[in-house]
């Protein structure tokens, strides 16, 4: 019966085709279908991407945080022994009284403009030395540097008001003859 029907087909097969096939329709579903194949592949690297992108970022943040770590607000070293704390808060007023007899002084700011970017770089080596007070510990030569950084504010300040006094000295005596 197979036989048959193929036969039957095949021999009425012009007059059974009524339409042709549209190529062209054809080849366009084909190519839509392509094309979201394209753009879901295209949408799945970009969401890989920004995720690479995100966590790259956040574990590039977090490693910047935790090494570029300041000191703690409110740790000094106090934390490490009461006499180093008491020397730190001796220091810390001298240099607070030596700043308001500079303010008090009447100076111009542009005076002692050379004393604050000093009083900054003294400050950033502070910071250093305060960083590694906590990471490394209370070690001789971080504790000696900390003092020191004081020392060198306290020398800095007295070295302008003197600076200051001199000029406001020689500025009287100009007055008076």
């Amino acid at each position: 019966m197979s036989d048959r029907f193929e036969d039957y087909i095949v021999s009425q097969g012009p007059k059974l085709d009524v339409e042709s096939p549209d190529d062209e329709k054809v080849w366009k579903g084909i190519s839509a279908g392509l094309v979201k194949t394209r753009r879901l592949r295209v949408a799945l690297l970009s969401a890989a991407a920004m995720a690479l992108i995100l966590v790259t970022s956040a574990v590039t943040i977090t490693w910047i945080i935790k090494h570029n770590k300041a000191p703690e607000p409110g740790y000094s070293l106090l934390n490490v022994s009461k006499q180093l704390g008491e020397e730190e808060n001796y220091f810390r007023l001298t240099v607070d009284k030596k700043m308001d007899e500079v303010k008090r002084s009447g100076a111009d700011a542009a005076e002692y403009t050379e004393m604050m970017d000093q009083l900054e770089q003294i400050d950033k080596q502070y910071e250093t030395y305060m960083t590694d007070l906590q990471e490394m510990g209370s070690q001789p030569k971080i504790l000696k540097g900390i003092i020191r950084c004081y020392e060198m504010k306290i020398r800095v300040i007295e070295k302008t008001l003197n600076e200051i006094e001199k000029k406001n000295h020689d500025e009287n005596e100009k007055h008076i003859l």
